[in-house]
């Protein structure tokens, strides 16, 4: 193959077994389609079960191609043991499938993602010498033998690392990849329906100042501090709101947390009709036109922050609390608040802020906006396709 492969000869098999679509697959598909847009053939291989039809049904409404083949089941939160049982059986049903798959593409990439469907298809990848480009958007796991194995074989099986963030290149240099290996790309904010310049008209009309929160309605999100926060200071600031958008199972145990939050939040008189549960939120643009601050309070080392740069994007700052890599998107007091402790009292700081300097809140949005130049945001697309013209055989 040429030495700077044109985009056109590209033809990129790529491994989703989602299914929902989170923040890492909705990243992952924002880099295929860009790849597919400048003119590469992509083929995602997406989970056969019905229960993820959903998520089959999204990649069909963004014209991805896809074929279906057999994954894995993920740990889940009542029964959180991973079915080892299931492993070997398992890959083989994999591997077999994406041997098929591989040899009626031809893929001249592999692109993965996760861990997971590398284990899903270990077998098939081992076997075939297509080049891989591996996208960490998450810290290698490693905590027990299995996985660090199958991190040992990634290493050894990927071609070029792509990374969301200077923090994760530091993660896998302590997990054994050396940086010439690894090109640092920050995630662009997911392209979605709704243009902003459309969407700008409808913030002049709210008479309420509002505070929103976007992502999973979780503990380690720490969306439980961030409602504890905003009723310390409701009080205080009669048109204060807070949006929270994220989608709560109402009709399952197996995720309880977020759906006694919400009930015991609107249960408290006080609060109630300031807080707002918007449920899933596809329409991300229209839902911050209503905002006029964004927190992302997350209790783990956020990798990056997709909702941060989707801020970013609409013009609004955000509230952080200095988590992996989100402390890179943020500059204090410039694009932004960081908490100096992931503490209810310190995200109660940074409400405060803003609620009492409003001017500054619109301040720092611009510059927020303005700050996605810096983080190569606008060449985004380039960035990966020239990542992958250096992958070749």
């Amino acid at each position: 193959m040429t030495e700077k492969m044109l985009a056109s000869q590209m033809r990129i098999l790529a491994p989703i077994g989602a299914v929902h679509l989170f923040g890492a697959e909705r990243a992952n598909l924002e880099v295929l389609e860009s790849l597919r847009d400048q003119g590469a053939s992509v083929m995602l291989i997406v989970r056969n079960a019905d229960y993820s039809k959903e998520f089959r049904d999204f990649v069909a409404s963004r014209g991805l191609e896809s074929r279906a083949a057999h994954y894995l089941e993920t740990p889940k939160p009542y029964n959180k043991t991973m079915p080892w049982i299931d492993l070997p059986v398992g890959i083989l049903r994999g591997s077999a499938a994406f041997l098929k798959i591989h040899r009626e593409f031809k893929p001249t990439h592999i692109h993965s993602y996760s861990q997971l469907w590398v284990l899903n298809f270990l077998l098939g990848i081992a076997l075939v010498g297509t080049p891989m480009v591996y996208r960490s958007g998450d810290a290698p796991t490693l905590h027990n033998a299995v996985w660090r194995a199958v991190w040992r074989f990634i290493i050894g099986r990927t071609t070029r690392f792509g990374a969301i963030s200077r923090f994760l290149i530091d993660e896998m240099g302590k997990a054994g990849v050396t940086s010439d290996r690894i090109t640092l790309i920050y995630s662009r904010p997911p392209r979605r329906s709704v243009t902003l310049k459309a969407a700008s008209a409808s913030r002049k009309q709210k008479k309420t100042f509002n505070i929103g929160y976007m992502g999973q309605v979780t503990r380690l999100k720490g969306v439980g501090l961030l409602v504890e926060a905003f009723e310390r200071v409701v009080g205080d600031f009669p048109d204060a709101r807070l949006l929270i958008a994220g989608h709560i199972h109402e009709d399952w145990d197996g995720e309880p947390w977020g759906k006694a939050l919400k009930y015991a939040t609107l249960a408290k008189p006080a609060i109630a009709e300031r807080i707002e549960f918007a449920g899933f939120v596809e329409n991300i643009p229209e839902f911050l036109t209503r905002c006029d601050v964004t927190v992302v309070p997350t209790l783990t080392e956020e990798p990056m922050g997709n909702v941060a740069m989707e801020a970013k994007q609409a013009g609004l700052p955000s509230i952080i609390f200095r988590s992996g890599g989100l402390k890179e998107l943020i500059e204090h007091g410039v694009t932004g608040y960081t908490c100096p402790e992931k503490t209810v009292d310190a995200l109660e700081a940074g409400l405060r802020f803003y609620l009492a300097n409003r001017t500054e809140a619109k301040r720092q949005g611009l510059a927020a906006k303005a700050s996605l130049t810096a983080l190569g945001v606008d060449d985004f697309a380039e960035r990966w396709l020239k990542l992958y013209q250096e992958v070749v055989r």
